[in-house]
């Protein structure tokens, strides 16, 4: 429908992964050398999302969309053949890896349903849009009064179009919160809960260090 910019909006990870696999070493590496060129400011956390020796999967989802994984997390995400994005999870546990526009509260309930964001949920008081990102850019979309990011997408506009023309849709290609891909991508080996129940505390002393500094449970 021409309503939803969503891009995971029913996906369910059971049914609709189309392919899970893991990379060569090679590959892995030239993942993460992109990842370090577009977002420099992860600086040494690079290696806590991708620790040597670790491996890399790349789960292709839908028909255009392919997530990395490492670690049981899923970290970035690509469509076609464009740069890597910072899932919504990412985002929430390193907030400044994109630029970020506000939309006003009104706008909150539709983006959690998966419309695509008009402008004037941007340029209308509460929301904001300042910058100059370009048509095609990914930013990471917050609320007011919310401290994280509810979703992520892309500019269907650069951002000066959508200050001045104020209609139209302006992101598109999004993830938001309790989307599909939200929801399935709680960590495979939940170490937190394996803490709480007390077990597998071999297995958690094997596991590399900085285990605990990836853990999303209080970022969320």
């Amino acid at each position: 429908s021409n309503w939803c910019g969503a891009m995971f909006q029913k996906w369910e990870a059971e049914t609709d992964t189309r392919s899970h696999t893991q990379v060569k070493a090679s590959i892995a590496r030239n993942i993460k050398k992109e990842v370090a060129k577009l977002y420099p400011s992860l600086g040494d956390d690079l290696d806590k999302i991708f620790p040597k020796k670790h491996p890399v999967f790349l789960m292709k989802c839908l028909q255009r969309v392919t997530v990395v994984e490492s670690r049981g997390f899923w970290w970035f995400y690509r469509v076609s053949d464009g740069p890597l994005i910072p899932t919504l999870r990412c985002l929430h546990k390193y907030p400044n890896l994109l630029p970020q526009v506000t939309v006003d509260k009104g706008a909150i309930k539709h983006v959690l349903k998966g419309s695509k964001i008009m402008s004037p949920g941007l340029t209308s008081k509460g929301g904001d849009i300042t910058g100059d990102m370009k048509a095609g850019d990914p930013v990471a979309v917050m609320a007011e009064g919310m401290p994280v990011a509810l979703a992520v997408g892309k500019l269907v506009m650069s951002a000066e179009e959508i200050r001045e023309t104020k209609k139209g849709i302006a992101i598109d290609d999004l993830l938001y919160l309790n989307d599909g891909l939200w929801s399935a991508s709680h960590p495979k080996n939940d170490t937190a809960e394996e803490r709480k129940a007390g077990g597998k505390k071999k297995k958690q002393e094997e596991a590399n260090e900085g285990e605990d500094e990836i853990n999303f449970d209080d970022d969320i």
